[in-house]
C-alpha cells in the first residue's frame, strides 16, 4: 500500500468508529459522573487515542523497524495496562448495577476481564522479550 491517497483513505475510514466509541464513553461520564466511571473512562480513551495514534503512524510511516523498537511496546504496555485498570473498574461498577439481566452478563464480562488480562500479559512477556534481547547485544 504505497499510494498515499489510500493510506489516508483508510484513516479516514477507521477514524468515525474510534470519534462514535469516544463520544459514547464520554456521554457514559456525562450520565454517570462518579469517580470511578471518570477514571475508567479516561483511561478508555487515552488508550483508544494512543491506538489511533499509533495506526496512524504505522500507516503514514511503515517500517517494520519500529515494530520492533522497545520504546514503542513499552507505550503499548502503558496503554494497556490503562485499558486493564479501565476493564476492572468496570467490571467492579457493573457486578451490582441493574443493568445485569441475566446471569450469563457476569459471565460475558469476566470472559471479557480474562481474555483482556491473558493479553495483557501476553503483551508483557513480549516486552519483556524485547528488553532481554535489547541486554544481550548491548
Amino acid at each position: 500500500m504505497k499510494y498515499l491517497p489510500l493510506r489516508i483513505w483508510f484513516l479516514v475510514i477507521i477514524a468515525p468508529v474510534f470519534v462514535a466509541v469516544i463520544i459514547r464513553i464520554v456521554w457514559e461520564v456525562i450520565v454517570n459522573s462518579s469517580v470511578d466511571g471518570l477514571v475508567m473512562s479516561i483511561l478508555v480513551i487515552l488508550g483508544l487515542l494512543g491506538f489511533y495514534a499509533l495506526i496512524c503512524y504505522l500507516t503514514l510511516k511503515p517500517n517494520l523497524i519500529i515494530l520492533k523498537s522497545l520504546p514503542l511496546w513499552l507505550g503499548v504496555a502503558i496503554m494497556a495496562t490503562g485499558g486493564l485498570i479501565g476493564g476492572i473498574i468496570h467490571l467492579i461498577r457493573f457486578i451490582p448495577s441493574p443493568e445485569v439481566g441475566l446471569p450469563w452478563s457476569i459471565v460475558i464480562a469476566v470472559l471479557y476481564l480474562l481474555a483482556g488480562t491473558s493479553a495483557y500479559f501476553m503483551l508483557l512477556w513480549f516486552v519483556w522479550s524485547l528488553w532481554k534481547g535489547k541486554g544481550n547485544r548491548g
